[in-house]
């Protein structure tokens, strides 16, 4: 705890520096005062290259003033003596320099460390054989400047200062040798913080010597420091609290002591002469006081003595929850065949843990490590597993692994917390909490679903690279706090800054001297007034992936024995969270937002597997509702459950946030590379064929109680309102359509011809909600329905007029007729649907590749695609159509196609891009200018959407942004929305260059669809070349709406199924249950409210649907089904645990829903063959 008197006394030792040191003049320096040791050398011998050993002494660097280098000849990090992983010895590093006359005056010597190993050395000074040491005085710090400190929670940094006179130096050469000393310094083999060898060291910012040359030294000036510290013992009498006094001398002690007076009782200690200068540090036990107290410090060195009053305040008692856990990354580290049995070892070593320390327990990061479990263990050892979980030994979180929370549906969302939620309620365990880790920041429609599903708690434990949401907007000193989705529903949430923080600051296993050095730093995040708690969580022991430890419990049940405060507690996240918001009563903050997902830009690494992964997870819900139906349709038939599992799996770990191995950008030809992204890459191409499958079979079955003859095609909704959209599908020669609802001939367009076929577009009118259409194909020379336009490069309907730039391929102009305006910014650097590739970022460290406060913004160059054509103007019955070609840099060929429908406000845009692979850093963009100065943005979430400049978390990501449904932009009486159907993310006013602003500031009105990127060094892809569509929906208005603009998204990535009934589906054609013509099979009376899902409850009791209030208001529901008689109905949470009973009437439910509410109902009953209207 920074106690008053620490922070009160500070000032005394920077005055006993620089009382006489005013007129300094800089004498030399190593290294940049930037909080970082990036400058330094780091892996490399600072003496004779090649790898650096610590464990051998030639290692030791020897820095030469105006010969040496920073960057070769000066290390970054200096073990400390006890440093067992780096030869358990001392490691002097030296400074040589050379006066060229008398010394003379005063001098001073600054060293700027960095500390964020498990343990703080102090450091140890010898300036031409004069021996003194100081204490390292961490503050927190969070300005990144070595990448650690974004894994680190307890980054800190530390300025030593000190004057030091002229008798110390020699004309010519002298020697300053530092040395990191640790006290104990008995052999520590723990492994410490990430990216450092050991369990303690020092990290070196920078150091300088100054002179003032007519300053006088003081050798008898003293300065005291006094800490009360949060550490108390037990005795028999009670509790004794550690005060620190630091003294700090300026010569040789031949006697001194210290004397604390506090209340009643004095305490005294001798003080060293071994050192002639520096600071002593004696720990006095004084008996537990409650509030502050004054106290007198007496210091009598010699025949002086100097008394110092102060007032101490007593720390708090703290509880420490220790939850161990190790984080799971599929894949990433290794292939995802040998991480699926290490994190089953994992469980295993777990489970021996438990079996020998009573007090101990572990947390799983997901339930995938759990399925890979009971795959393959035995039925004794998935029995013990289950009683540990029972007994909350082992606690099993309801997600399944960590998703990019940004990119999936709500259902894939919700579906993310189901097996791991069910398998808890089997077991009858308590599930109360969800957690991600690793990943740094979440969509702002998460708390809605967890609050959803039934949950309490959510601790999020952030890695900040790349990711600085807690760098940046210290949530974890925050915490707790609730979390607000967009339907008022909040989630108690812990922010934890890193995922393995006990290993960081106590090293594994676990030592008494790092837990010691790092609790008090680590705390100063809690220290604050408004911190109500004596608890908080250390989360994590240990990093992805990796054997379990058997130590986890290290030296925690000793330091119980000698501590009693601060108190280590072996716990689970519930737990701790529900003793901590106790405590807390009603002062927890709330805060609401989007956390501006970072690491989901590294989807665009992968752009046509991205593309093809937001395909399937809207698919997926018409395949699991038509799938739902075609049952109750036909009582014969049941769900394939077993396709739709595999189905729901291959979507979850689409989003499961390893896409590629760690050396995925390094050495993409890897085998680890290519094999997990291979694996990655067949989740999506399978999810893809399951969605075909499901939806292809249910199709033809309910085709078969269709009273319609082969030769019908049959358009299928699973929407719940009555749409018109375009379907694209093959007829074969010597064919055309027919309405069967209107009996007219649907014209439509031929986009390619095979040799027995057409493949066409037409627009699908009018097709029933959650239902069908049939359309006859019959034998016809039909007639052409579209015609080429020669010598004009405009669109128009009656809504829009469109201006074409053939050169850039792409469209200059779009003029709202209704509105009276021209919507596209004539004085933007791009084009309307401009394809442009952005080059540089190569050279690093870059701020765009890494982030940190030290490096570079790179330059880069946007390249606008060029050498167009117009190649095509069609006119049809139903649109009007452009296609354009151009090319850009690596992208030999971009094809548009402009459509634009007459008898509707949008316009569609169909882009084809070829593009050559290249490992050199690019960002790949499409640009809409819109005609706005100072825009107001908006983007949808998945049940909300969010305003950038006012709805996003301190911290959260304002580079870019991640899209569900649309992403609009407005001023002055204008409103514009693009409908981004293939590529989720964007930026707003400019493309992507690594600034990490911390605000969102005035913007141009360009929405940027960012498609691709390799902007990372891990994980990800490096490279992309093929051929990839983005597809996009543009529309306009008078101000945004963001219920019209949700139908319009869900309508645009939820396409229209077809099925052609053929010779081979039907012997004869027999009367069906069916309406041959059209058909509706689900009522929703609600245009505000969206039909997410409709399917077999898990339990099998009944059917679960799941509805999504998009309109922002409240309003009563009422749905009706033609195909179920509804006999009892149900709220659940979104687990499908029943909540309450709602009124049914005849065939219907009526409920009521709220603003943005994710609501599910069960419903119950017997399935009913539907009557023809």
């Amino acid at each position: 705890m920074l106690s008053k008197a620490r922070l009160s006394l500070l000032p005394c030792f920077i005055t006993l520096c620089w009382s006489f040191g005013l007129a300094s003049t800089p004498l030399w320096q190593i290294g940049k005062f930037d909080k970082s040791s990036r400058e330094f050398a780091a892996g490399v011998s600072p003496t004779r290259g090649g790898p650096l050993d610590y464990s051998n002494p030639a290692d030791d660097p020897v820095y030469v003033v105006g010969k040496s280098e920073p960057g070769k000849n000066w290390l970054a990090f200096q073990p400390g003596t006890s440093n067992g992983k780096a030869g358990h010895r001392a490691h002097p590093f030296t400074i040589e320099f050379t006066l060229a006359g008398q010394p003379r005056g005063v001098y001073t010597f600054t060293a700027a460390l960095l500390a964020y190993s498990p343990r703080i050395p102090r450091l140890d000074v010898s300036i031409n054989g004069h021996h003194g040491w100081f204490y390292q005085h961490p503050e927190l710090n969070y300005d990144a400047g070595d990448l650690g400190s974004v894994f680190c929670p307890r980054y800190s940094t530390a300025m030593i200062t000190f004057d030091f006179p002229a008798v110390f130096l020699n004309e010519g050469e002298n020697q300053i040798v530092l040395t990191a000393i640790d006290q104990p310094d008995a052999r520590d083999d723990s492994e410490g913080a990430v990216m450092v060898v050991g369990n303690s060291g020092i990290h070196y910012d920078a150091l300088k010597l100054e002179q003032n040359p007519s300053g006088k030294f003081q050798p008898a000036e003293i300065g005291v420091e006094a800490v009360p510290t949060i550490f108390y013992k037990p005795t028999n009498g009670g509790l004794t609290e550690i005060i620190a006094v630091d003294v700090r001398l300026n010569e040789r002690v031949k006697y001194g002591r210290v004397t604390l007076a506090i209340g009643e009782e004095k305490f005294t200690e001798p003080l060293s002469s071994d050192a002639e200068f520096g600071e002593q540090r004696i720990n006095f036990e004084v008996p537990e006081f409650a509030a502050e107290t004054a106290a007198e410090i007496n210091v009598q060195l010699d025949r002086q003595t100097r008394n110092f009053e102060r007032m101490l305040a007593p720390g708090r008692k703290w509880n420490i929850f220790v939850v161990p856990h190790e984080h799971l990354d599929i894949g990433y580290s290794d292939y995802q065949g040998k991480v699926a049995e290490v994190q089953s070892r994992v469980i295993d070593e777990a489970m021996d843990i438990a079996r020998k320390q009573p007090d101990f327990r572990f947390s799983l990061d997901g339930y995938w490590s759990v399925e890979e479990f009971l795959a393959n263990r035995s039925q004794q050892d998935q029995e013990a597993f289950r009683q540990f979980v029972r007994q909350g030994r082992l606690v099993v979180p309801p997600q399944y692994a960590s998703l990019l929370t940004g990119l999936p549906t709500v259902e894939t969302l919700i579906r993310s917390l189901y097996a791991g939620g069910h398998f808890n309620r089997e077991l009858g365990s308590r599930v109360d909490y969800a957690n991600i880790s690793d990943v740094p920041s979440q969509s702002g429609s998460y708390p809605s679903v967890l609050a959803a599903a039934g949950l309490k708690y959510f601790l999020h434990a952030s890695n900040g690279y790349r990711g600085p949401l807690l760098m940046q907007g210290r949530l974890n000193e925050k915490s707790p706090w609730y979390w607000e989705g967009p339907d008022g529903q909040r989630i108690l949430t812990w922010s934890s800054l890193s995922y393995h923080q006990s290993r960081i600051m106590f090293g594994l296993p676990p030592k008494l001297p790092a837990i010691r050095d790092s609790l008090p730093i680590f705390l100063q995040s809690y220290a604050r007034p408004d911190y109500k708690s004596d608890g908080v969580i250390v989360f994590g022991t240990q990093w992805e992936n990796t054997d379990l430890n058997p130590d986890q419990m290290g030296d925690f049940p000793e330091w119980n024995k000698l501590y009693a405060f601060p108190k280590i507690h072996i716990s689970d996240v519930g737990e701790a969270m529900e003793y901590i918001a106790k405590q807390m009563g009603d002062s927890i903050p709330v805060l609401r937002g989007d956390g501006g997902p970072y690491w989901e830009d590294g989807a665009a690494s992968d752009g046509l597997y991205t593309a093809m992964a937001r395909e399937n997870e809207y698919r997926s819900l018409s395949a699991e509702k038509f799938s739902t139906i075609s049952t109750l349709v036909n009582s014969r038939l049941r769900p394939e459950q077993g396709a739709l599992d595999e189905l729901w799996k291959n979507l979850l770990m689409s989003d499961e946030h390893t896409w590629e191995a760690d050396r995925g950008i390094s050495d993409p030809q890897s085998q680890t590379s290519i094999l997990q992204r291979d694996v990655k890459e067949a989740r999506v191409t399978d999810a893809r064929r399951l969605v075909n499958h499901i939806l292809q079979r249910n199709a033809s079955a309910l085709a078969d109680f269709i009273p319609n003859p082969s030769g019908t095609l049959i358009v299928f909704n699973s929407l719940n309102w009555q749409r018109s959209n375009f379907v694209e599908t093959d007829l074969d020669n010597g064919l055309e359509i027919v309405d069967l609802a209107t009996r007219q001939v649907v014209p439509y367009e031929v986009l390619h011809t095979g040799k027995t076929l057409r493949h066409i577009r037409f627009m699908a009118t009018d097709v029933p909600a959650v239902g069908y259409k049939c359309y006859q194909l019959r034998a016809a020379n039909p007639a052409g329905y579209q015609f080429l336009v020669q010598g004009i490069s405009t669109l128009e309907n009656r809504y829009y007029r469109v201006e074409l730039d053939a050169q850039s391929g792409s469209i200059r102009g779009i003029f709202d007729k209704e509105l009276n305006r021209e919507l596209v910014d004539q004085n933007s650097p791009y084009r309307f649907n401009q394809y442009v590739y952005v080059t540089g970022a190569d050279a690093g460290p870059n701020r765009l590749i890494d982030y940190s406060n030290v490096t570079t913004v790179p330059k880069l160059t946007p390249h606008g695609a060029s050498q167009g054509k117009l190649v095509a103007m069609i006119k049809l019955p139903f649109a009007s159509v452009a296609r354009l070609e151009s090319s850009g840099t690596n992208t030999p060929l971009i094809e548009s196609e402009i459509i634009l429908p007459n008898e509707q406000k949008r316009i569609e845009i169909v882009n084809h891009v070829r593009k050559d692979k290249v490992y050199t850093k690019e960002g790949i963009y499409f640009a809409f200018p819109f005609a706005m100065d100072h825009a107001e943005f908006r983007y949808a979430i998945q049940n909300g959407y969010i305003d950038p400049a006012k709805d996003i978390l301190p911290g959260g990501g304002h580079e870019w942004f991640t899209v569900q449904q649309w992403v609009a932009a407005q001023q002055n009486g204008v409103a514009a929305a693009i409908v981004p159907v293939d590529a989720p993310m964007v930026t707003l006013g400019d493309i992507a260059r690594g600034t990490w602003p911390t605000e969102f500031d005035k913007r141009q009105g360009t929405i940027f669809s960012y498609v691709m990127n390799n902007y990372w060094d891990t994980n990800y892809v490096a490279g992309q070349r093929g051929d990839f569509t983005f597809r996009y929906v543009i529309t306009s208005g008078h101000a945004i709406d963001p219920a019209a603009l949700t139908r319009l998204g869900w309508e645009a990535l939820t396409p229209l199924e077809t099925d052609e009934v053929k010779y081979q589906d039907k012997a004869v054609n027999s009367p069906g249950p069916l309406n041959a013509i059209q058909g509706q099979f689900l009522s929703v009376n609600q245009p505000g409210v969206v039909l997410v899902t409709w399917k077999q409850a898990e339990d099998r009791n009944g059917y679960i649907l799941r509805f999504l209030e998009i309109a922002g208001s409240s309003s009563k529901v009422e749905l009706s089904t033609p195909v179920f008689k509804v006999q009892s109905a149900w709220l659940c949470n979104a687990l499908e645990e029943n909540q309450r009973q709602i009124e049914v009437s005849g065939k219907g439910v009526r409920f009521e829903v709220k603003p943005h509410e994710i609501v599910t109902v069960r419903i119950q009953g017997e399935g009913s063959t539907p009557q023809k209207p």
